[in-house]
């Protein structure tokens, strides 16, 4: 227990003492038996009922949100590597391209996810960029909405929990090769050994090549995890994690009559001088302590390190006349000469300490019955960013070639070279409550509680010029803030099968975004409020094995904050207001014992501007659409045993149309907009033995070119046509 801080343990305590105070005199005060019999179902079913996502286990229908949960068996079936190829097969979620070509600009709901923090690692924050590999996800969980009474700062249009896998009572090895379309090679091995009656050790290692027509994947990966006291009073792990990337990213295209140019899906126009380097290292430590009246107090603690550098390039159209004066969709063609201009070159570390203790327990106060979640949590970070020092920056000339000629081979004989641009250091510490209470046979009503405060000190530097080794001025600026956020809910469950709720929930979002380095003037503005509303229901069928989640939600950010150029204060203004509203569709499991499905919807037919600045360009955002908010988007996989060894399944995934960002309101840049698209995958897998298999995968079987990341001045493209083949053994 000394890994945790005294307001946890006392926090606990309490707690505790009231559960105990509360149950019926007499009450057997000893620990609950438990029994372990733990297997891997997370591979082995599309299907959950169960998610981690609200600080400890819970059932779904206990949480009156929607989510959407990707096991490890949509993830195999798909052959999804990263977090961004499978987050692709969830209905809502979209993805921004930035000015230096970054990837992880996730957007839920049409509201920032990665840039605010709102990626989770078990529960616990995950803000670093890096490129996230699949290879130790037993599943993801997208919560949506307004959850900052859990999460502290962020959560607007929801959370995403990457939930790794765990060490098992069993002796379990799982290894399989991929080879595929454009030199791609994946390995990937998976090794759980029992060690003792309630401990085991759990590898998981991963490295992946390709040649991808020039756009390079080059990564290798590995997570031990170690686990005892497994099912007993105190249970504990410890584990680390690595992963190293040394990739030649995609490369992105301008529009062409502002759409997404019509050339061969997957055409790469950078140059093998291009890169995307980066590592990241965290290691972890778990406690969970089980009470004897069934309470259960669980910390975590997770510290890293992650360095990230990066610098693409974009596939501009050369002036005439090498081209016609506008190139235009008629005039495209082989010959059409492209400038390819480099990305503004960035670099950065990161460093992160997290730590969480969430209590849990079921009691019984004045004759009804309460599950009450409790916790404390802190995090301490340091970041440091740099930019290129020697003359190299946005729209560099990296040389011309043309629509015909993609995957030239050119090299540059000059790189970047860095130099300090800016560094913050935060600190944060949240506490919250929540209580959900039995109030009638078939009702719950569910209130929570949570204060956050954080602090961080920023520093822009700014030298004598452009190329000056010369540090002439520091600009710094403190931020304090503390701020409330509070979540509410009723539940009519009629019966095991059936789940109603209408919930309420807020969140905040300070100006110390992920990656937004402040000045004074945003340090000085207060934080944006959010809340999320929303209507749903979580019904089970066919004895359970057929899960179905439906949802009516409104998504609002009400004080926005906004750039005005007739305003000349300390403070950026909080004028902006937005929301968005419409339907959330998710339908998993059997159908029948041959047949299991995937199905994930979302219509989202309003996307609104409500209010902007008072200068002439904001107002005239008033009433546009938000952009990266397409109005229909979605996913669909069905699976069919045709025989003991033989299985096929197909799915399509595809958004309709879709527009850019345009400024800082998030309006829908109209003259950036990519057509809608619907893209086709198949699998075949057949069985040697109950162990051994070989399956094939086809993705984008039309080799469809469609946006996949938009900025207003340019696209990157998905990924064409690629087929696989798999061989895979359990021992």
């Amino acid at each position: 227990m000394a890994m945790l801080p005294l307001g946890a343990l006392m926090l606990a305590a309490s707690v505790s003492g009231w559960a105990q105070s509360s149950a019926a005199p007499g009450a057997e005060q000893t620990l609950k038996t438990v029994t372990v019999t733990e297997t891997v179902e997370n591979k082995d079913t599309l299907q959950t009922k169960k998610t981690s996502i609200g600080k400890g286990t819970q059932d779904i229908r206990d949480i009156p949100q929607s989510i959407s949960v990707m096991t490890e068996k949509l993830i195999d079936d798909r052959k999804l590597d990263t977090l961004k190829d499978a987050l692709h097969h969830t209905a809502g979620i979209t993805f921004a391209a930035t000015e230096n070509g970054t990837d992880q600009d996730i957007r839920l709901r049409g509201f920032p996810v990665a840039t605010v923090g709102d990626l989770l690692i078990d529960g616990m924050r995950d803000p670093s960029q890096y490129d996230r590999d699949t290879f130790n996800y037993d599943r993801i969980e997208i919560l949506r909405g307004s959850a900052s009474m859990l999460f502290g700062r962020g959560s607007t249009g929801g959370v995403i929990n990457q939930v790794t896998k765990q060490p098992q009572l069993l002796d379990q090895n799982d290894f399989e090769t991929t080879i595929g379309s454009r030199g791609y090679v994946r390995t990937t091995a998976d090794f759980n050994l029992r060690t003792g009656e309630d401990a085991a050790l759990r590898l998981n290692v991963m490295a992946n090549k390709a040649d991808n027509g020039g756009a390079n994947i080059d990564k290798y990966g590995i997570a031990p995890t170690y686990r005892w006291g497994i099912g007993s009073r105190d249970e504990f792990s410890v584990g680390l994690f690595h992963l190293n990337v040394d990739n030649v990213p995609q490369s992105s295209m301008r529009y062409v009559d502002g759409n997404v140019p019509n050339v061969r899906a997957g055409n790469f126009y950078g140059t093998q001088s291009d890169y995307l380097l980066g590592q990241a290292t965290h290691g972890t430590a778990k406690h969970t302590h089980r009470f004897a009246e069934g309470g259960e107090l669980r910390s975590q603690v997770r510290s890293g390190v992650f360095d990230r550098a990066q610098w693409g390039t974009n596939a501009a159209f050369a002036a005439a006349p090498l081209n016609p004066a506008t190139v235009t969709g008629a005039n495209l063609g082989p010959s059409t000469v492209l400038q390819r201009q480099g990305l503004t070159p960035r670099k950065d570390r990161f460093n992160g300490t997290y730590f969480q203790s969430d209590y849990s327990n079921e009691v019984t106060w004045l004759g009804m019955k309460h599950q009450i979640l409790t916790g404390v949590d802190a995090a301490s970070e340091r970041a440091n960013r740099y930019l290129a020092n020697n003359g190299i920056g946005a729209n560099f000339n990296k040389g011309n070639t043309t629509i015909g000629t993609p995957n030239d081979g050119r090299t540059l004989a000059v790189a970047p070279v860095y130099r300090d641009s800016s560094n913050y250091t935060a600190s944060s510490m949240g506490a919250y409550v929540q209580d959900l209470v039995q109030v009638a046979p078939h009702w719950k009503l569910l209130g929570g509680v949570r204060y956050d405060k954080f602090k961080g000190d920023f520093n822009n530097l700014v030298y004598a010029a452009a190329t000056g080794n010369t540090l002439t001025r520091t600009d710094n600026a403190q931020m304090s803030i503390g701020a409330f956020s509070y979540r509410s809910g009723v539940l009519y469950q009629p019966t095991p099968s059936a789940s109603f709720h209408f919930s309420y929930g807020t969140s905040f979002n300070t100006n110390a975004d992920t990656y937004q380095y402040t000045t004074q003037q945003t340090a000085n503005t207060p934080p944006e409020k959010s809340r999320n509303i929303e209507l749903g229901a979580k019904l089970d069928w066919l004895d359970g094995k057929l899960s179905t989640r439906a949802a009516l939600f409104r998504t609002e950010k009400s004080n926005e904050r906004t750039t005005d150029a007739d305003f000349a204060g300390t403070a950026f203004l909080l004028s902006g207001k937005r929301h968005t509203a419409g339907i959330e569709l998710d339908v998993v499991g059997r159908l029948t014992p041959q047949w299991e499905v995937y199905f994930s919807y979302a219509y989202t037919p309003i996307a609104k501007i409500d209010a902007a600045g008072s200068n002439a360009a904001a107002q005239a955002t008033v009433g546009q659409r938000v952009g990266l908010t397409p109005k229909h988007s979605g996913s669909a996989w069905v699976s069919y045993q045709a025989t003991p060894k033989f299985r096929v399944a197909g799915g399509v995934n595809g958004s309709s149309e879709n527009f850019a960002l345009a400024g800082t309101s998030g309006a829908a840049q109209l003259t950036a907009r990519a057509a809608s698209y619907l893209v086709a995958d198949a699998m075949a897998e057949y069985k040697f033995t109950q162990d051994t298999y070989m399956q094939f995968n086809v993705t984008n079987i039309g080799s469809k070119i469609y946006g996949d990341q938009l900025y207003p001045g340019f696209v990157i493209t998905g990924a064409p046509r690629t087929v696989k083949m798999t061989v895979g053994t359990r021992f």
